[in-house]
């Protein structure tokens, strides 16, 4: 094959195209080439609104069919709406600080469209919907200008609200979601409020990640350890930790944060056990057989191996219970472009099992940006089984991550949960805190904590401080010496 038929077929192969934003954009250049965004964008917004509605609809009525929709025949990769999307409210607020309809030289842009459907997927998740008068309107307009700078942080306590009008459960993706890719959560105090506070309104929230250590508790903790002890230092109440879980190798080790601000494995069997309590799901871990899991990773880890010599990347495999990845020798890279061919490559092998049907069980073959991995189970295995588990529905779940293109692994979350498609933990903060206002949660107290007077004021003396300084260290220093993708610890 010559070099510009593998080129073309790299670029006709869709997997880094989000196919309903790419549509809008399309949509909205007409008006932007005609100079007549101003007066027509707001409208176009409204028939987006209007398509997903339809569609939604259909999907919710058993004599229709979705493959029917307007939107599925101009968007035939689009999938399911857990809530209605109040896109032409989110784009005039939108427009109102960045004044895109303004522009004469530069259209609105993928991630400018991707930050409109995040707000409108916020809105719609306040159990009391916002009405679509222009008072409110107005209304929720200071309220964006109000939190549109995420360094305005304040570190004040907010008054806890039975009636917290946003979703039950937020799930978060970690590496580039709520660390930086590689790395650990280990000072972000604005980001750690934020999840602070979200806990003290009664909000589950769990990280369901791709790492997955078994059930070797000290190397998740490891991953959060700066979150952790913020938590502690803000004297987290057990109630309020029992409602933080971690999700381990996407869905396989399910841990809950205690009392003590220690993860503990959540009971597998038996009554109330997590896996006992989820077998009626098809796709649920306590429905697989370690015979297709062998099988399903023997493929993975064979076209991995042949890649490394293929590619000549300098990388290695490794090999888990439930996993197996292609990760970079150290202090070395591999580029994006070969480990997104590594990972088509696997999608390829494993469609062929079980004659051409695919693997039995569900997988997640992804590209984590320094590595590629093909994990048994997926985020919407671990979505879903902490919906059953807490019992909180599609539409009051809220999962935020970096990879929603099809070959990241939030990707599969988008089919039981409404998603916010973030690219770092900055855009991250600014959602939660975005979250926390229109929730109504409302200031209290402008006093700081123990811990913000310690870190900002660097003449008290840490023996006068309630947090445990030499445990943060050691914590964090380990960190930095542990291997993520192995959970090893190098010698310093």
């Amino acid at each position: 094959m010559s070099f510009s038929s593998r080129r073309r077929n790299y670029l006709l192969t869709p997997h880094r195209r989000d196919g309903l934003i790419e549509w809008m954009k399309s949509m909205l250049q007409h008006s932007f080439v005609l100079d007549a965004l101003e007066e027509t964008g707001a409208d176009t917004f409204s028939h987006f609104e209007t398509l997903i509605e339809e569609h939604r609809r259909m999907a919710s009525d058993p004599e229709s069919s979705t493959n029917h929709s307007r939107l599925k025949r101009l968007v035939p990769t689009i999938g399911e709406f857990h809530t209605h999307l109040p896109l032409r409210q989110a784009f005039e607020l939108y427009n109102e600080k960045h004044r895109l309809t303004q522009r004469k030289h530069i259209q609105i842009s993928f991630n400018e469209i991707r930050h409109i459907l995040n707000l409108a997927q916020i809105m719609a998740l306040r159990k009391i919907p916002l009405p679509s008068d222009d008072c409110v309107l107005e209304t929720i307009s200071r309220m964006a200008r109000r939190i549109s700078d995420v360094s305005d942080f304040e570190t004040h306590d907010f008054q806890v609200d039975e009636r917290f009008n946003g979703p039950s459960l937020i799930s978060f993706d970690g590496d580039q979601t709520l660390y930086s890719d590689g790395e650990n959560f280990e000072k972000n105090p604005k980001l750690a409020f934020y999840l602070f506070q979200l806990l003290r309104c009664r909000v589950h929230v769990a990280v369901v990640t791709a790492a997955g250590y078994e059930y070797q508790v000290e190397k998740y903790e490891y991953r959060l350890s700066g979150l952790l002890q913020y938590f502690k230092a803000r004297g987290l109440k057990e109630e309020e930790c029992s409602r933080f879980y971690l999700f381990g190798g996407e869905c396989n080790y399910l841990l809950q944060l205690s009392g003590d601000f220690r993860l503990k494995p959540v009971k597998e069997g038996g009554p109330g056990g997590w896996l006992t309590s989820t077998k009626f799901i098809q796709e649920s871990p306590a429905n697989w057989t370690e015979t297709n899991i062998t099988a399903l990773l023997d493929v993975a880890e064979s076209q991995f191996t042949k890649s490394l010599e293929d590619l000549n990347l300098r990388g290695r495999t490794i090999r888990k219970r439930r996993a197996v990845g292609l990760v970079p020798n150290l202090g070395q890279e591999m580029t994006r472009e070969s480990l997104d061919e590594t990972i088509l490559r696997a999608h390829e092998a494993l469609a062929k099992l079980n004659s051409e049907n695919g693997p039995v069980l569900p997988f997640c073959a992804f590209n984590g940006g320094n590595d590629c991995w093909v994990d048994v189970g997926n985020k919407r295995v671990g979505v879903r089984i902490l919906q059953a588990y807490l019992g909180v529905p599609n539409d009051e779940t809220l999962h935020i991550g970096d990879q929603f293109l099809n070959t990241g692994n939030d990707f599969a979350a988008r089919d039981v949960s409404p998603c916010i498609w973030i690219i770092n933990p900055v855009e991250t903060t600014y959602i939660l805190k975005s979250i926390l206002h229109l929730a109504g949660v409302s200031v209290a107290s402008s006093e700081h904590t123990a811990f913000e007077s310690a870190v900002a004021d660097s003449s008290l003396e840490r023996k006068e401080c309630a947090i445990n300084f030499e445990e943060l260290e050691r914590r964090s220093e380990a960190a930095k010496r542990m291997d993520v993708y192995t959970g090893d610890f190098t010698t310093p």
